[in-house]
């Protein structure tokens, strides 16, 4: 998982809420948190898989009851992309939100990154017109897509 994650932020620094020096700095316990869910979350995590190698990954998660799902770390190995390897990651978080009748998944994407906001647009999700700064610092904004279920 850790060395997964650490090549999406290598690839895409402005694609995440996180950084690729602050995660190395991660311990374990952190990285179950990405597995598991931290700070009153639970976390369903998906990886897509070419052989032995992990080539893509995508997190669903719930915080407390809250009727909405999130989807968050999604990402695929830039040479297996537009083969349905994300398409279908997306699809595992959407019924793994279904198993517990999740109202909508919602998920942010960088607001210059409109090839990401059209593969999500695609799949059914919706600009929701709110728009949050990606990470604490950054000049850069996400926008909030959300899909109903």
């Amino acid at each position: 998982m850790r060395e997964l994650r650490l090549r999406a932020l290598a690839d895409a620094p402005d694609a995440f809420g996180s950084t690729l020096d602050g995660e190395r700095a991660h311990g374990e316990t952190e990285w179950i948190g990405w597995i598991e869910g931290w700070d009153g979350s639970s976390n369903a995590l998906f990886v897509a898989e070419d052989g032995p190698n992990w080539v893509g990954m995508a997190v669903g998660s719930r915080v407390g009851d809250e009727a909405d799902a999130h989807l968050y770390g999604m990402w695929v190995e830039p040479l297996r992309r537009s083969n349905g390897i994300g398409a279908s990651l997306v699809e595992q978080v959407l019924g793994w939100a279904r198993t517990w009748d999740a109202r909508s998944v919602i998920l942010a994407v960088t607001e210059s990154n409109t090839g990401g906001a059209a593969f999500y647009e695609h799949l059914g999700f919706v600009d929701t017109s709110e728009r949050e700064p990606l990470r604490e610092g950054s000049e850069l904004r996400v926008r909030i897509l959300r899909r109903e279920l």
